[in-house]
């Protein structure tokens, strides 16, 4: 016998829904230290480097850990765009098999929508390039890649994020005919995809990631990793280490505009986002000449209270409005 489900539970499954929609993930140790520029711009660079020296609990002593980043000989360094990719990858897998398989099938076309991009022959063209970026890097962790399996730290050398990718579309070579696009397909790099497994990935709110800069992108991933609500909702670091290390602003640039124009920005981004809470002490304190530390605090408030719904509104989008949900998306999803 079918049974009609209740108002709750059709407002429940809703809910889910739209979790589902505003969740993405992100492989743990690639948003620790980042394997692209920060900008669109060629730099004429073709490697990055990051050191980071920490006290090992398990060695009782501290360690060296190091990341270099080697780009492809024909198309240089990921950038932040390829960054973007690489996150609409990893929210498209995890869609569409929940990272069953390194093969995903894909549209471009699909691609496109979910991460904002317009369906132009500049994202076409801009996309090709930047699966070449993401086959090409080579990435090589010293005492720094994360075994999740192992709970271990050790050396993981000259791997790419994915191995292959297929765009597929109806036109054979040299003809004429009018474009129509098949199902292309990716295939993730092996190491990532063992990480992956292993379920070193954390949840994001890929609605939020899509729509912030490439700076407030980066700190929004790296501060995530380490809020812990309730019992860790203050994060203290090193400048020095979160631009330079963390963030991948250049070691070349002072740190007062690194302030300025590069941290402080972000912060106030994710502040106007909701994530960050606004804090009564400074972002900046200095403990002396050179020396200098960001804070940060988690919004544990982070939802937008929702606008007061209009009258004669039905009963399930007044349900999903209560829950923190706008009257418009909760419009859509009950449509």
């Amino acid at each position: 016998m079918i049974t009609n489900p209740s108002e709750n539970q059709v407002t429940e499954a809703l809910f889910q829904r739209l979790g589902k929609k505003r969740h993405g993930r992100d492989e743990m140790n690639l948003c620790e230290l980042p394997f692209a520029t920060l900008s669109e711009r060629n730099s004429g660079r073709n490697t990055l480097h990051y050191e980071l020296e920490e006290f090992d609990t398990r060695q009782k002593k501290h360690v060296r850990r190091t990341l270099s980043v080697y780009g492809d000989a024909r198309y240089g360094l990921p950038t932040e765009k390829d960054e973007e990719i690489y996150l609409g990858l990893l929210k498209l897998t995890h869609d569409y098999h929940g990272f069953r398989d390194p093969v995903v099938h894909f549209s471009r076309g699909a691609l496109f929508e979910l991460m904002g991009w317009p369906k132009s022959d500049w994202a076409y063209k801009r996309l090709t390039t930047g699966m070449h970026r993401l086959v090409g890097v080579r990435l090589d962790y010293q005492n720094l890649w994360r075994d999740n399996q192992d709970k271990e730290w050790r050396d993981q050398g000259a791997f790419g994020i994915l191995d292959s990718f297929e765009f597929r579309d109806a036109r054979a070579a040299g003809s004429q005919a009018s474009f129509t696009e098949q199902h292309s397909l990716f295939r993730w790099g092996s190491v990532l995809f063992k990480s992956f497994r292993s379920g070193y990935l954390k949840q994001i709110d890929y609605d939020l990631v899509r729509d912030l800069s490439p700076t407030a992108r980066r700190l929004y991933r790296y501060l995530d990793k380490y809020f812990y609500p309730p019992h860790k909702t203050m994060i203290t670091i090193d400048l020095k280490r979160l631009a330079y290390e963390h963030i991948g602003i250049s070691r070349n640039t002072k740190l007062d505009k690194v302030r300025k124009r590069y941290i402080g920005p972000a912060a106030e981004e994710l502040i106007r986002a909701g994530y960050l809470k606004p804090d009564e002490a400074e972002l900046f304190q200095m403990l002396r000449v050179g020396n200098w530390t960001a804070s940060f605090q988690l919004n544990q408030d982070s939802r937008i209270d929702p606008k007061p719904v209009e009258q004669g509104e039905n009963k399930l989008v007044v349900a999903l409005c209560r829950r923190g949900i706008s009257q418009q998306l909760a419009q859509e999803l009950t449509a």
